[in-house]
C-alpha cells in the first residue's frame, strides 16, 4: 500500500512543478512578462538551429565548409555569451536580480534574443538567400 501510494504520488510531481511554470502574459505579473521573454527566445533558438541545419545541408559534399561552419557558431556562441556578461556585468557570488532588480532575466533573455535573430539573419543572407554566395 505504501509503494501504490509512493508511486502515485512520484507520478502526480511533474505535473504538479508544470502547474507551476508562470505562463506569458505581457502585462501579467514580473514572472509573465519574463515567461514571455523565454518563450520568444525558445523560438528564435529553434529558428537560428533550423536556419544553421539548412546552411549545412545546402552543401553536404562540402567537409571542409561545414568544419568551418560550425568552428564559428562555437565562437559565435562563445562572443554572445561574453557581450551578454558584458551588457550586465555582475561579480563572482553576486545575484544579478539582486543588481539588476527582477527585470533582470527579462533584459538578458531579450537581449539574448536579439543576439540570435542577428546571428540567423546573417546565416540565411550569406548563404541561403539569392544574394548570398
Amino acid at each position: 500500500m505504501i509503494r501504490r501510494s509512493l508511486a502515485i504520488a512520484l507520478l502526480a510531481l511533474p505535473g504538479l512543478a508544470a502547474a507551476q511554470q508562470p505562463v506569458c502574459d505581457p502585462a501579467g505579473s514580473q514572472q509573465e512578462m519574463n515567461a514571455c521573454a523565454f518563450d520568444a527566445l525558445a523560438e528564435d533558438d529553434a529558428e537560428l538551429n533550423r536556419v544553421y541545419r539548412q546552411v549545412l545541408a545546402s552543401r553536404p559534399d562540402d567537409a571542409l565548409f561545414a568544419q568551418k561552419l560550425r568552428d564559428a557558431q562555437r565562437l559565435w556562441i562563445q562572443l554572445r555569451d561574453a557581450d551578454l556578461d558584458a551588457l550586465f556585468p555582475v561579480a563572482d557570488g553576486v545575484d544579478p536580480r539582486i543588481e539588476y532588480g527582477s527585470i533582470y532575466p527579462l533584459e538578458r533573455a531579450e537581449a539574448k534574443t536579439r543576439m540570435t535573430r542577428e546571428r540567423t539573419r546573417y546565416l540565411r543572407e550569406h548563404w541561403l538567400d539569392d544574394n548570398g554566395r
